[in-house]
Order: C-alpha cells, then sequence, then structure tokens
C-alpha cells in the first residue's frame, strides 16, 4: 500500500514538473529575441524562420548541439541585420505592395505547379506563408540597399577601362569551332551514308534520320566548341577541316564520325563593348560591400537595439 502511494506521489510530481515546462516552453516562445526601437521579433518567430536552415543540417551536414547552436548564432545575427534594415524602411516609408509580392513569387515558382511549388515547402517543414513573410521582408530590405546606396553608385568610362585592361586575361576568347556530325556504331554504315552525302543528301537530315549521337535530334549540331577542351581525337579532325567542307569517316573510341564546320572563330580578344554590362555590374557590386558595413554600423548606432542570444 506505501509503495503504490509513493509511485502515485512520483507521478503526480512528475505532472506537475511537465505541466510547468509546458508552461515555461510556451512563455518563452513569446519572449523577445531581437528588439530594434519597437520593432520585436518572438523566439517563435526566430525558431520559425530558422526551421528551414534546421532542415538542411538534418539532410547531412553536422547535426551535433554545438552546430545547431552556432547555426542558430549565425542566423540570429542576419535576423538582426535585417530588422536594422526593415527599421530603415520604416523610416523611409517603404512597402512591399502585395502585387510586387505576387510577381516575385510567380518569377520563383517558374514552371513549377502549384502543387509541386508547394511541395517543396512541405519538405522543408515550413508554410508557404511563412516563406513568402520571408520573402516580403528581403524585397523591403533590397528596396532599401537599393535607395540607400545602389542608386547612388556608378561608374566612369575609366573606371571600367581600367578594369577590362586589368583583367584582360578574362576577355581573351580562344579558338572555337562550331560543327556537327553523324556518328555510326560501324565502317560500312558510315561510308553508306558519306556515299549519300556526296550524291547531295542533307546532313542534317541524313543526322536525324541515322546517328546514334546525342545530337542527331538537332540534326547533329555540336555547337560551339573551344579547342582546348576538346579530346584530342575530336580536336584534330575538326580543327583541320575547313569551313563548310564535309570530312571523311573519323575513327575515334565513340564510333565512326562525319563532321561538317559551320563556322569558326579566331582567338583573340573580345570588344570591351561585348563585357560593358557585366564589368559595371562587378564594380558597383565590389562598391557596394566596401560602402555596406560603415553604412550598416551608422545604423546601428542610430536605434536602440536589444539582442537576448541566451533565449535561442
Amino acid at each position: 500500500m506505501k509503495n503504490r502511494k509513493g509511485i502515485w506521489i512520483v507521478f503526480l510530481v512528475l505532472l506537475l514538473v511537465l505541466n510547468c515546462s509546458e508552461k515555461s516552453g510556451t512563455v518563452n516562445q513569446h519572449k523577445p529575441v531581437i528588439q530594434v526601437d519597437g520593432r520585436v521579433l518572438t523566439l517563435a518567430e526566430f525558431n520559425e524562420f530558422f526551421e528551414p536552415v534546421r532542415m538542411s543540417y538534418a539532410d547531412g551536414q553536422a547535426n551535433t548541439i554545438s552546430h545547431i547552436r552556432e547555426a542558430r548564432l549565425r542566423f540570429l545575427l542576419q535576423l538582426l541585420e535585417e530588422m536594422i534594415l526593415l527599421r530603415r524602411a520604416e523610416e523611409l516609408k517603404l512597402t512591399v505592395s502585395a502585387l510586387e509580392l505576387q510577381k516575385a513569387v510567380g518569377d520563383i515558382q517558374g514552371d513549377y505547379s502549384k502543387e509541386a511549388f508547394e511541395s517543396v515547402f512541405i519538405k522543408q517543414a515550413i508554410s508557404l506563408e511563412t516563406w513568402q513573410e520571408r520573402l516580403k521582408r528581403q524585397l523591403l530590405v533590397e528596396k532599401v540597399i537599393r535607395q540607400e546606396l545602389l542608386d547612388e553608385i556608378s561608374s566612369t568610362p575609366k573606371e571600367i577601362s581600367e578594369y577590362y585592361a586589368k583583367h584582360r586575361a578574362e576577355w581573351t576568347r580562344s579558338e572555337q569551332i562550331r560543327a556537327r556530325h553523324i556518328l555510326l556504331p560501324s565502317k560500312e554504315e558510315a561510308n553508306s551514308v558519306l556515299e549519300r552525302l556526296k550524291k547531295g543528301e542533307d546532313f542534317a537530315t541524313l543526322a536525324r534520320l541515322c546517328s546514334v549521337a546525342p545530337e542527331a535530334s538537332e540534326g547533329g549540331d555540336m555547337g560551339y566548341m573551344v579547342r582546348t577542351e576538346l579530346p584530342k581525337c575530336l580536336e584534330g579532325p575538326l580543327f583541320a577541316l575547313p569551313k563548310g567542307k564535309v570530312s571523311g569517316v573519323v575513327k575515334t573510341p565513340y564510333g565512326y564520325h562525319i563532321f561538317e564546320v559551320l563556322e569558326k572563330r579566331p582567338a583573340g580578344e573580345s570588344r570591351i563593348d561585348d563585357w560593358m554590362d557585366k564589368i559595371r555590374s562587378r564594380i558597383h557590386k565590389k562598391k557596394l560591400a566596401t560602402a555596406y558595413g560603415p553604412w550598416l554600423a551608422k545604423l546601428r548606432s542610430r536605434y536602440r537595439i536589444v539582442v537576448n542570444k541566451e533565449v535561442i
């Protein structure tokens, strides 16, 4: 009898402890993790936003308590930065309209069906609504950066010219060739197709009908190829062939080929005009990276910021 009473007492104590833990956990979920002036991020929101990150660890990355803790702290710093910029968005009276959000979702969704798109979030244990909220916040952050920094960044013709000269090797084009081929498993079949070509039959049509190469459906078109990136067994016969000419039967480890050269591009430097947009984008990106740190530090100094690392 005493033993039974003792068991019941232990059971009641456990119930009380569990009940207190649940209440404590519920209370903790409402605790602020980050506060930037009047903007507050609670532990519940933090956990909801962090869930896809946690799932990525479960998919194969280190999943120890210490690794998860480090990931949560890194994510905390990202969210702090985001909240500072969202606070700045309030000051600038910037918003993201429903139409802007809808367009951004559509751009990301692409050709996915609605069901397939939503299944991605189910796998990551995150709701579509939470993902859209994160996207909306990111769009707002981008607006702030664009208005405060990007719109103020420019590049001069001199800067573009100097960047082009400094990275000259990158703009140098290797010798290229565009060709098509017919690949056959035996020399007899290749000779038969070659005779048909000599009689005037269309190369692309014969490639579609006879070739066993992956490019057969494209009329044998192999696209543009760089000399140094081709196997030697293909490089020699292709680059020795004049433009517009059809080769004889060429044996390689892949089978028996017949080639036709469509275009040739000699090695040389591309014009600066061909790379203008890319160079300008790189210069702006570098200037943005230089300006971003001091600008963010200035924002941090003007807001009242509280970060509660212990809660996470």
